[in-house]
């Protein structure tokens, strides 16, 4: 008989918190945590069944993901969480497929530089460089959702604010899944929800500030917080968190400054689930639903 829905959930918080969450919380080097997510990402299945090419945009490594028999016109860019310092294709190559197979667009994932050995704003540079190799090679930017998640959600975030201040061609629509907006960790839900959170942790956080910012960065800084950025002109956004997340706050405090600055916004609370949620979408119902909730987000902003 097949597990129901709860017992699942359970089994993975379960699962997460032992192995995740766990030795996150140990002081273990980027190295070894790296490692040990690398492992983690081989659970997340692949669909064969789609066309994967590597290729590079701005020196950097990424890969497409689309039907292999599809000419979609819509592109997501996808920019991956890992607390600046881990992951990477591997450890989101399952997340990837199911977003492409959600919403029938095409999928470009990028394989950005890590802290510590590239501080901001390296990333962020050689992102911003990407997106605009790709403009250059004919992509328009009304077909292009950027997206990310975790700290991806912050550099797509802090990416779209510097191609506004720098007054260049804007992606059509952005999508937030568990953003880690605010590198002051000043949002009350990183403490008041340690305990339910089963894959984020608050040092993994703190690590995370630390590998990614230099002596010339501060944590206020809009590239660095986009958070605490003036969000006017900024394409409709979709953010998605769960009611578990350490990062809960972060989330809630965007929609609220997207209010403020005009900026359309969506904000979808999921009960009961953890940070980065939308990877476990092969065994938990939320998860499908947000998948889901993206797809028709993509398709509407499209019309």
């Amino acid at each position: 008989m097949p597990a129901s829905n709860p017992f699942k959930t359970y089994a993975i918080e379960k699962l997460l918190r032992m192995f995740v969450h766990f030795p996150s919380r140990q002081g273990l080097s980027a190295s070894v945590l790296r490692g040990l997510m690398s492992k983690a990402g081989r659970i997340f299945p692949v669909d064969q069944r789609l066309a994967f090419r590597q290729l590079h945009l701005a020196g950097m490594q990424c890969e497409e993901i689309r039907h292999k028999r599809d000419s979609a016109t819509q592109l997501i860019i996808h920019i991956h969480g890992g607390a600046f310092f881990l992951g990477g294709l591997e450890s989101h190559r399952g997340l990837m497929c199911d977003l492409m197979r959600a919403t029938g667009a095409q999928v470009i994932h990028m394989d950005y530089p890590l802290a510590p050995e590239h501080p901001f704003p390296f990333a962020l540079e050689t992102l911003q460089a990407a997106y605009l190799e790709a403009l250059e090679q004919g992509i328009s930017a009304k077909n292009i959702t950027l997206s990310g998640d975790s700290c991806g959600g912050n550099l797509a975030l802090a990416l779209c604010l510097k191609l506004r201040d720098e007054k260049l061609p804007l992606p059509n629509g952005l999508i937030l899944l568990s953003p880690w907006l605010d590198l002051s960790l000043s949002g009350p839900s990183i403490k008041r929800n340690a305990k339910h959170d089963a894959l984020l942790s608050e040092q993994a956080l703190r690590d995370g500030v630390r590998y990614y910012l230099n002596d010339y960065a501060s944590v206020d800084e809009p590239y660095v917080s986009p958070l605490f950025a003036n969000l006017k002109g900024l394409p409709e956004m979709l953010i998605h968190v769960g009611s578990k997340e350490i990062l809960l706050d972060d989330a809630k405090r965007l929609k609220d400054a997207a209010d403020r600055a005009d900026v359309a916004c969506t904000l979808t609370i999921y009960s009961g689930m953890w940070h980065n949620f939308h990877m476990f979408s092969h065994w938990v119902d939320p998860a499908k639903r947000a998948l889901k909730d993206i797809a028709k987000f993509v398709d509407r902003i499209d019309r």
